[in-house]
């Protein structure tokens, strides 16, 4: 960590309130500028070819998770508590190896696969490496965040985003030809340059202990142990959040997919601030307190935090939702609006309930953790079925409601034995 300490301590020294507005402008521009693309290409992309693109995005992101095996949630919360450099060192080069090992294998499986999916099939190389690329990236992000180098974190990603946003957006304001191919090429270069960059300086300053590293296989075995409850829980959400576009898609094509593609991402604005404003700053404090006097402000300070930023996200999307069509201009997006207020209550639910999600994690209750998410992650699949096949995309969007419900009550009966 030799590298992160000495080329930013002097950026490190502003003071507290100044370095989070920065922070927080540099991860708003990194994830404000995808959601421009996405908003940019629902107005310039056929509905349906517009459908493909975003259940492809959907896809990448689901895939991310999946190949992490969400090794992420043992390997952070053991390297934060590890004071010796070198251990740290050897940890995250033995997390790094347990990756190459599943790149490699995702690459074999994923190339049989996407072949034979017709919306795939032209993509295929670029989705893989778009996986590995994005997967990597986001552990690079969540290591700094874990040692609360959130500055050069959130540099990272705003380069890593804005870099090819910004070339889209000007072949959009310059009516040059986009398509699909040319986003995803964009994206996975400014995915390599970053990487790239990350990979050389630290093997520069850190050359000796990296040498020097072992792999430790007992606590790779033991984090995929620990983390294959994490696995299925996040596996288990990530069905609550998506499963249902591609159940749109199945029932009702690819137009009306991306009619809900549309509004679901809309929404997701409430996660993406959340994250940004809340548990980015706040989750690295509370793993290091679990144990100290002090949790029980902390915990509060989160609820507060949580319900205030949760209720200003929700009144921001509902303000920009007529101007956004409008300017959008298309008739078929918005003759479904109703569907973003399903969306928006589904969505601050599910943020929201992270307050009792945390306790649990933070208390490492794994299993009661497993337990709330695995059984609304059912119950939501279950009901995105069958209301979507009776009453169609306002099906969808009621039972998305439901499943956040269900979540949330979930999460807090599992959490009420463990409150402060």
């Amino acid at each position: 960590m030799n590298m992160i300490n000495k080329r930013h301590s002097l950026i490190l020294k502003m003071t507290s309130p100044y370095l989070k507005v920065f922070n927080v402008f540099l991860r708003i521009g990194g994830i404000g500028s995808k959601f421009i693309i996405f908003t940019l290409m629902s107005k310039y992309l056929d509905v349906k070819v517009f459908g493909d693109y975003g259940l492809i995005v959907s896809l990448i992101t689901i895939f991310i998770f999946a190949l992490g095996l969400d090794f992420y949630n043992f390997s952070i919360r053991d390297i934060i508590k590890t004071n010796n450099e070198q251990e740290i060192i050897n940890k995250v080069i033995s997390s790094a190896v347990l990756y190459s090992f599943i790149y490699g294998l995702f690459i074999i499986l994923a190339y049989f696969i996407f072949n034979n999916i017709d919306y795939l099939k032209p993509f295929t190389f670029l989705i893989i490496f778009l996986v590995i690329t994005e997967h990597l990236s986001q552990e690079i992000y969540r290591i700094l965040i874990g040692f609360q180098k959130v500055l050069l974190a959130n540099t990272l990603l705003f380069f890593r985003t804005v870099g090819w946003s910004a070339i889209i957006i000007y072949y959009y304001y310059t009516e040059s030809l986009i398509t699909i191919e040319k986003i995803f090429g964009l994206w996975l270069i400014a995915n390599f340059i970053t990487i790239i960059y990350v990979f050389s300086f630290g093997l520069f300053l850190n050359y000796k202990k990296i040498s020097s590293a072992t792999l430790n296989v007992k606590w790779i075995k033991k984090g995929i142990r620990v983390s294959a409850v994490f696995f299925i829980a996040t596996i288990s959400l990530k069905t609550i959040e998506y499963a249902n576009r591609f159940i749109v898609d199945y029932f009702m094509g690819e137009a009306i997919s991306g009619i809900f593609l549309f509004y679901s991402n809309i929404s997701i604005l409430i996660t993406v601030y959340i994250n940004t404003i809340v548990i980015s700053f706040e989750l690295p404090e509370l793993i290091a307190s679990a144990q100290l006097p002090k949790i029980n402000g902390l915990m509060k300070k989160l609820k507060k935090s949580l319900l205030i930023h949760t209720i200003i996200s929700i009144v921001f999307i509902l303000l920009i939702i007529k101007p956004l069509l409008i300017w959008q201009n298309k008739v078929e997006f918005e003759n479904y609006l109703p569907i973003i207020y399903f969306m928006v209550i589904g969505v601050g639910l599910m943020n929201y309930s992270l307050l009792y999600h945390f306790k649990l994690y933070i208390f490492h209750k794994d299993k009661a953790l497993l337990k709330s998410i695995l059984i609304s992650a059912i119950l939501s699949l279950l009901f995105t079925v069958v209301l979507t096949f009776f009453y169609g995309i306002y099906g969808t969007a009621i039972a998305f409601v439901l499943s956040s419900i269900i979540l949330f009550f979930m999460r807090f009966k599992e959490a009420k034995n463990f409150l402060l």
